[in-house]
């Protein structure tokens, strides 16, 4: 499959030229990207400084403050450098790049303020954000500006009658404050794919979402949340500790950094290993060299140099 890099700032033309982003309503993606790729070129003259946005709200000034400058892709905080060949065919509301495009209405949908479509493009119509109607739009009343560059998407992934897929996203805002807020990780998709499901189940919508401040340039706002779905917006705190008990009757701990995205394993206080996060359809899944680590829930899997995989427990 091809991999599509978009690397374009998120409109919101792009959201409020859509016919209906809810949850019960079909979404033309095709038609959506068109019309985005259309507007790029007149966006910026386009005086937006009255327009009011769908919360009641008048979209503020921009100012003098400084552009807002992203990472380039490739460097630190920046969207993978993918040298693969841009697709320049058409694509399916179930490919990959149908993925993407829903990752792209949904920056679109905030960045324009239409926080309940936005919401409405999570799993089961929005509640598996986590986040009720109103603390949705309230995570991202501390803005004055959000955008959002999106990558290619990466393979679609099978596991128990679901399609999983990752677009990683670049996030570039500006706090009412003034101050830049710089935000780099990914969007896990999911759609099913069993007999009996419904049509709007068979489309992409989001899973999860892992947002955490761009290395390199700062973030203005640490240890507070950064929108909805992102690692500290769920309640995530930086650093995480677990203590797992195996089927042989030995036991480890782990310390997971959510900033660094690795998990480092010790044996009776001893580091062992610090392996690096991967990219599951759900659950964890860090590794390096021989060393690997798997889990959903409270049960792991860990696998080192020469050993089979045992499956372990967390101690409670």
């Amino acid at each position: 499959m091809v991999r599509t890099a978009l690397l374009v700032p998120i409109l919101c033309v792009a959201a409020c030229s859509q016919p209906a982003t809810t949850g019960n309503s079909e979404v033309d993606i095709n038609a959506a990207a068109e019309r985005a790729r259309g507007d790029i070129g007149t966006y910026n003259a386009v005086d937006t400084t009255n327009e009011v946005a769908t919360n009641g709200a008048v979209a503020p000034a921009v100012g003098d403050e400084p552009p807002l400058v992203p990472a380039e892709p490739g460097q630190p905080g920046g969207l993978p450098d993918d040298k693969t060949p841009i697709s320049e065919g058409k694509f399916t509301p179930d490919s990959a790049q149908g993925a993407a495009n829903v990752v792209q209405i949904y920056y679109a949908s905030i960045e324009g303020g239409k926080y309940a479509a936005a919401r409405a493009l999570w799993g089961n119509d929005g509640t598996d954000s986590k986040l009720s109607p109103a603390a949705f739009a309230a995570g991202f009343a501390k803005y004055k500006e959000y955008h959002a560059n999106i990558g290619g998407p990466g393979e679609i992934e099978g596991a128990a009658g679901s399609r999983y897929v990752s677009v990683p996203v670049q996030v570039y805002a500006r706090l009412k404050d003034g101050r830049p807020d710089y935000q780099r990780g990914e969007i896990v998709l999911r759609r099913t794919e069993v007999d009996g499901a419904t049509a709007e189940q068979r489309k992409w919508h989001i899973y999860s979402i892992d947002l955490k401040p761009a290395p390199g340039k700062g973030d203005a706002n640490p240890g507070a949340g950064n929108g909805p779905g992102s690692a500290d917006a769920s309640g995530t705190p930086p650093l995480v500790s677990a203590r797992y008990r195996c089927m042989d009757g030995t036991k480890f701990a782990v310390r997971f950094d959510n900033r660094s995205d690795t998990a480092t394993i010790a044996r009776n206080g001893r580091t062992v290993a610090t392996l690096d996060g991967q990219k599951p359809a759900s659950g964890i899944w860090y590794k390096r060299g021989r060393y690997d680590l798997r889990g959903k829930g409270d049960a792991a899997t860990l696998t080192t140099p020469g050993q089979p995989p045992i499956a372990c427990t967390v101690i409670r």
